[in-house]
C-alpha cells in the first residue's frame, strides 16, 4: 500500500477513560484512507493501551494532566508519540510478563505493555522538560525486495 510523505496529526485528550472513544475515532478517520487493516488494528490497540495506562495509573490524581497523541507518517512507517505531563514511567523498563501455567491464571490486566511490544515494530521511551514521551512505531508489510523506512522518533 502506497503512502504518502509527511503527514502529522495531534490529539490533546483529558485524562478521564470517556477519551478513549475519541480517541478510537480519530485513529479511525486518520488511518482508514492510508493504512492496511492490520496496521490499523495494531495502532489503534497500541494507542488505546498507552492512553489508558496514562488515564489509570499516571493521571488518577491530577485533572491538569495533559495527554497528546501525535501521528506521523515518514515513508512505509507511521510513528506515534503519546506524551504527557504525569509523573515518570518508562514502559520499555517494565519486565515481560510471568508465563501462566494455564489459562485460567493469566491475568489480563497486566498484559497491555506486552501487546504493544507484540504489534509495534519497535518502542522508545524518553522523560524531557518534565514530560513522558512514548514513541511506538509501526512499519506497513512490504512486498518481497522492497525494504521498509525506519524511524524511532517523532518529528517536530
Amino acid at each position: 500500500m502506497a503512502m504518502s510523505s509527511l503527514n502529522a496529526r495531534r490529539l490533546v485528550l483529558r485524562n478521564d477513560l470517556a477519551e478513549l472513544e475519541r480517541l478510537a475515532a480519530w485513529i479511525e478517520s486518520w488511518s482508514q484512507h492510508s493504512l492496511s487493516p492490520d496496521l490499523s488494528f495494531a495502532v489503534q490497540l497500541c494507542l488505546e493501551e498507552a492512553v489508558a495506562n496514562v488515564i489509570m495509573h499516571c493521571a488518577a490524581d491530577d485533572d491538569r494532566v495533559e495527554i497528546a497523541v501525535e501521528l506521523q507518517r515518514k515513508g512505509d512507517t507511521l510513528v506515534a508519540c503519546v506524551e504527557d505531563s504525569g509523573p515518570a514511567f518508562d514502559p520499555t523498563q517494565v519486565p515481560p510478563p510471568p508465563l501462566a501455567p494455564s489459562l485460567e491464571e493469566v491475568n489480563v490486566g497486566d498484559l497491555g505493555i506486552h501487546l504493544m511490544r507484540s504489534f509495534a515494530n519497535g518502542m522508545y521511551y524518553e522523560r524531557k522538560d518534565g514530560r513522558n514521551r512514548q514513541t511506538l512505531w509501526f512499519v506497513e508489510p512490504q512486498p518481497a525486495g522492497h525494504p521498509p523506512a525506519r524511524s524511532t522518533h517523532c518529528g517536530r
